[in-house]
């Protein structure tokens, strides 16, 4: 009786790792694959799919012709029960199985028809036209841009480049040594792997992106004389668009192995770490001339024309009227003016700390009672707290879900960053909505958006206070917990920041019992680029065993969220 029940359960376990997405069928092997093979098991994983036909050979070496390559993108990407569409071609008859599949693909436009209207089916596949058809298959686009450069260099100024650099940063492929070779033929193989790849994560190679969330700082040009070229992509083969001289100072941003991205005269581009010198978060100017009254910013409607910013759901009166509210001065010295404007007459001045009745908010503005009657000031630089009731109520603060859409964050076993940190963005915002705070998502779903437009967004909208949620990584698994950011360097609130990190801080080793990685003054970018309350949260590392487990649990996403929302609760209720 037991030898049967062990042979049961054996079946079962055989028969359920068969159907899982990742392995080999059980029941099917092609004889000329052997398992050492680096393709083995993406080969057998779309033949279980159905997309390459069960027989005895694959013939991995052989060169893949154009059929070929159709019938297998048409299965792979499911569009094979389609209607045929009616396409002439000079060299296929309707009804035949290469007809079907072709005029599916060149429908699809997956593949286009030769200039004398034939397909040539017979034709050896070669990799550029290989990776224009997987790139439309699976949507795998991807332009070419300081963030995504061209990594795969022969195919610059190819009229194919998005689509392969779409297969580099789609971790489908990345060449061989640096180059794509798009003029040599295809393996049955080669195009297995890419298949798999695109179909399933597990197959996926790990892509390095160029990094523009982490610390930012100044570095000297270092060349001894020469001038130091700017490119548009990280490698000696990038475009050549501006020049630096020896000594001058330039932001880096971002790095991408030995190759700096920086920020110049606004604009970005990359130079040689090699030529530079690190000269810390501080440019050795900013900290000249400056004065203990921060500027008034000319107060204008800003609009972002990037489509994937999406306009809040609910909307507000301005100006709106306020009843118990108060304002809190968090600058040294703060104008108060006759009119909303930066032009207007001065009609006083308020110091750090004071505290003023305000009578209504109108998008920057707060209009107040002084002394001498009613005034305006800038609302940046007032901490506003109400009198009764919840302290979160009718404030309005911005929740910053780090990543999304074609940036993943960091991951482990198929857990990315972007949807753990969306996960605890729309819970805390439920819990500030309740409190009756104005909330305001960055993003709401899996949207790519760029640190730009998510401090534009903060500031098209009176942010009052701004909050970025990330999950951090690390090459050593030994580190752990959770750590906030906040910047002094050129975010005018850095004090009223460094005060909400500690409050959040302190209940996330709370709430979801984190190591203590403490409170840290940094330069990230959507911080920095700030002018409210800002502050950027890494809730723990995906690297380390005990946070992975916490990082994946909805239990302790709920606990993340509630540490965030009390570290706001108690923010605003420090008078």
């Amino acid at each position: 009786m037991k030898t049967f029940k062990w042979a049961a359960v054996t079946l079962l376990f055989f028969a359920l790792v068969s159907i899982v997405p990742g392995h080999s069928s059980a029941q099917f092997q092609f004889s000329d694959i052997s398992p050492d093979k680096e393709y083995y098991e993406q080969v057998h994983y779309i033949a279980d799919l159905g997309i390459v036909n069960q027989v005895s050979k694959f013939n991995p070496g052989d060169n893949l012709t154009r059929a070929q390559a159709a019938k297998m993108l048409v299965i792979a990407s499911k569009k094979q029960d389609m209607p045929t569409p009616a396409v002439d071609f000079k060299d296929l008859k309707p009804g035949t199985e290469q007809y079907d599949y072709a005029s599916r693909a060149v429908e699809l436009g997956y593949f286009k028809k030769k200039s004398d209207g034939s397909f040539k089916p017979n034709e050896k596949l070669k990799r550029d036209e290989m990776g224009y058809a997987l790139s439309v298959a699976f949507n795998l686009t991807e332009k070419v841009t300081v963030d995504r450069p061209l990594m795969l260099t022969d195919m610059k100024n190819h009229s194919f480049a998005e689509q392969i650099n779409g297969l580099y940063y789609g971790g489908v492929s990345q060449g061989d040594a640096g180059k794509f070779l798009p003029n040599d033929y295809l393996t049955r193989s080669q195009f297995a792997l890419f298949v798999a790849r695109a179909l399933n994560d597990t197959y996926k190679l790990p892509v390095k992106l160029p990094e523009q969330t982490s610390r930012t700082y100044f570095a000297k040009v270092a060349t001894g004389g020469d001038n130091l070229n700017v490119r548009t992509h990280p490698a000696v083969t990038g475009d050549v668009v501006g020049r630096l001289k020896d000594g001058d100072i330039v932001e880096v941003i971002g790095q991408t192995g030995e190759w700096l991205l920086i920020l110049n005269d606004g604009k970005n581009g990359y130079i040689h770490s090699k030529y530079t010198i690190d000269i810390g978060t501080e440019k050795p100017s900013d900290t000249e001339g400056t004065t203990g009254e921060p500027e008034e910013p000319e107060v204008t409607d800003p609009e972002i024309t990037d489509p994937e910013v999406t306009e809040p759901e609910e909307e507000w009166d301005t100006p709106s009227n306020t009843s118990g509210l108060i304002g809190k001065v968090t600058a040294n010295s703060l104008n108060i003016r006759k009119t909303p404007s930066t032009s207007a007459a001065v009609v006083g001045k308020l110091t750090a700390g004071e505290k003023v009745e305000v009578l209504s908010l109108d998008g920057y503005w707060a209009k107040i009672n002084t002394k001498s009657g009613t005034g305006y000031i800038h609302k940046n630089y007032l901490k506003l707290l109400n009198k009764t009731g919840n302290p979160l109520n009718g404030r309005i603060i911005v929740i910053d879900a780090g990543h999304g859409g074609k940036d993943p964050g960091t991951s482990k076993s198929k857990l990315n960053e972007k949807d753990i940190v969306l996960k605890v963005t729309k819970l805390v915002e439920s819990k500030l909505k309740n409190a009756g705070a104005k909330v305001l998502l960055t993003r709401s779903n899996d949207t790519y958006l760029s640190l730009e437009q998510r401090t534009d967004y903060a500031k098209k909208h009176y942010a009052e206070t701004f909050v970025s949620i990330h999950v951090n990584s690390a090459s050593s698994t030994s580190a752990k917990g959770s750590e906030v950011y906040y910047d002094s360097s050129t975010n005018p609130n850095a004090t009223e920041s460094r005060l909400l990190a500690n409050k959040i801080q302190a209940n996330l080793i709370k709430q979801a019992n984190m190591a203590d990685r403490g409170v840290r003054d940094q330069r990230f970018y959507v911080i920095r680029n700030n002018n409210v309350a800002a502050v950027l949260i890494e809730l723990g590392f995906i690297t380390n065993a005990d946070d992975f487990s916490k990082l994946s649990s909805d239990k302790y996403v709920e606990l993340y969220a509630e540490a965030i929302y009390q570290g706001l609760v108690q923010y605003y209720s420090a008078q």
